[in-house]
């Protein structure tokens, strides 16, 4: 099994006495990644059948297209962020303050803190009261090019604090915290960007950390070692992906203004020296010039999540939405493949184009593991959770200890509406405890029906899994975001018999974007709500965030789901 060492116990798991609020306790904030190295620790709370035929209660079927529907949760709060369609959502506790930044898609709405209608980017929204949130700024994206706001948008957000970063005194970050962002969603000049936003209500531009892009996406920044996986790709870098055509560049932002470059990196069979023409899978015909997963060149990643330096691992999808390949990496290879001595991770054997241009053998040492999936499904989330104790384990089997299981949640991005032309996208549990053979355990599946979600509109299917680490919820439930059938939580604490438990499906309003299709000639439009990703706070709040531009809405738990998070004691 791949046990992981901790660095630290879990603390502020006092549940009982804010019961009566609905929230849990406050837990110790940012010291798992991307923000520290400590990974919680998960007790078991099942008893020795799991959750194997004990629902406690049926899930009701949603309200019509057009209303709320909501179950085992409650609204707590909600801010329209100016009718801008929202991406990723990420909520930091800055110096005591939560506050929340919206990376946005493209297009132009606008402000009216300045009267002036500006181009999709950053938003900044102070969420410390959640029943009054406020919208304290907004950072545009590009400006339009030939009037048109396609390449408009900052869809993705990192936040780091400056006194976690390493050597603030001596690169001048104490005091000080820091935004990357994406810069463009489209177009022939897309950038990653860093602000400071000490005073979230009045950011400063920093510096562009690279420039001259075609795609970026979603970027993963560790803050206590400066390390950012940037997701990226132009023509004039030379690699070669299908579908997003985008792979990572690592930088080492320690310090934010004077950003460091590592290396490229991505999967067999993208490099700039592969033989696209003449290769073959490596799967049924490998060589030193094969390619791995189902298509040639391999399709882009999505985003890299690093569990930093305790667990010393890197989980990246790829595909987005077909053609799909999970990798499992050695963090320290990637990091140091590069370097022929010194260093944990260095590879004698690195060629000496290995930084930009890498060949077969650079890419292969710091790879553990790579699944396929079915061309049908692609790789969007891959979330670790580490050491999930199994109910039925907890005796007998094996040397009779109790067991566990390190789990990957994998989800497959839908991208049509109305069903049409697409195969269902779901969600996936893999078991990694043995990392070089990943293996399916369970699925998580929200179907069409009661709801008739193909038939109102906009897209329905799996999105994203939610990345934040909250101790009191990690390896409790887990959510993840469903487009028109909103945010889904399912009870993970059997992980071979997971038990959906809430949803929550915003209502439209008049802001809303109109999602249409085309079938059979026909032509429909539905202004339905689309939510995009679920974010968890460290007070315990859960963000909704619509991708139609109805804004994002702040929920807490309540009944079954919120009885899946509490100790056995109060249960």
């Amino acid at each position: 099994m791949f046990d992981i060492k901790f660095l630290g116990a879990v603390q502020g798991l006092g549940f009982s006495a804010l019961l009566a609020l609905g929230m849990v306790a406050q837990a110790r904030a940012q010291a798992y990644p991307p923000y520290g190295p400590d990974i919680p620790v998960i007790t078991n709370t099942e008893g020795a059948s799991g959750a194997y035929g004990k629902d406690l209660q049926k899930e009701p079927a949603p309200n019509p297209w057009n209303h709320e529907s909501i179950w085992n949760m409650r609204v707590e709060g909600y801010n329209d962020n100016q009718a801008r369609p929202i991406y990723q959502p990420l909520v930091v506790n800055q110096d005591g303050r939560e506050i929340l930044y919206t990376g946005n898609l493209a297009g132009t709405a606008l402000n009216p803190l300045t009267g002036v209608s500006e181009s999709n980017g950053t938003s900044i929204i102070d969420v410390t009261d959640v029943r009054s949130p406020r919208f304290l700024y907004h950072i545009p994206g590009p400006a339009p090019i030939a009037g048109s706001y396609a390449a408009a948008g900052a869809q993705m957000v990192r936040v780091c604090g400056g006194n976690t970063l390493p050597n603030a005194s001596t690169n001048g970050t104490s005091g000080h915290w820091y935004l990357l962002r994406a810069f463009g969603n489209a177009g022939a000049d897309e950038s990653h960007q860093i602000w400071d936003v000490t005073n979230p209500s009045a950011p400063k531009f920093v510096a562009t950390i690279i420039s001259g892009l075609s795609n970026t996406h979603k970027s993963w920044w560790e803050c206590d070692t400066g390390i950012a996986y940037l997701v990226a790709g132009s023509a004039a870098d030379g690699w070669q992906q299908s579908g997003s055509k985008q792979h990572l560049y690592i930088y080492d932002l320690s310090n934010p203004a004077k950003p460091t470059f590592i290396r490229q990196f991505g999967l067999v069979g993208q490099q700039p020296t592969a033989p696209v023409a003449t290769a073959q899978p490596c799967a049924t015909a490998p060589s030193d010039t094969c390619y791995e997963g189902t298509t040639n060149p391999p399709s882009g990643l999505h985003g890299p999540i690093s569990m930093g330096t305790t667990v010393n691992r890197i989980y990246i999808p790829y595909g987005v939405s077909t053609d799909g390949v999970i990798q499992i990496l050695d963090r320290s290879k990637v990091l140091n493949g590069c370097l022929t001595g010194g260093p944990v991770g260095s590879n004698p054997d690195a060629s000496a184009h290995c930084a930009n241009s890498p060949t077969q053998a650079d890419l292969l040492w710091p790879q553990i593991s790579w699944i396929t999936l079915n061309p049908e499904n692609g790789g969007h989330s891959s979330m670790p959770i580490f050491n999930v104790p199994i109910p039925e384990e907890q005796s007998n089997f094996l040397d009779e200890s109790p067991q566990s299981k390190s789990l990957l949640f994998v989800s497959s991005e839908a991208t049509a509406n109305n069903c049409y032309g697409q195969a269902p996208h779901d969600s996936w549990i893999l078991d990694i405890s043995s990392e070089t053979t990943p293996w399916p355990i369970a699925t998580l599946n929200v179907p069409q029906f009661p709801g008739n979600f193909c038939g109102k509109g906009a897209r329905f299917g799996a999105h994203a899994v939610t990345e934040a680490i909250y101790p009191p919820y990690y390896g409790k439930i887990i959510s993840v975001s469903w487009f028109n059938a909103g945010v889904r939580i399912w009870d993970i604490r059997d992980p071979k018999n997971p038990k959906p438990v809430a949803y929550y499906i915003q209502a439209p309003t008049a802001n809303t974007e109109s999602s249409c299709s085309t079938i059979n000639g026909v032509t429909k439009c539905f202004n339905a709500t689309m939510n995009d990703y679920v974010e968890y706070d460290d007070r315990g709040y859960i963000y909704a965030a619509d991708r139609a531009g109805t804004g994002v809405t702040i929920l807490s738990l309540t009944g079954e789901a919120r009885a899946a998070i509490l100790p056995q004691s109060d249960q």
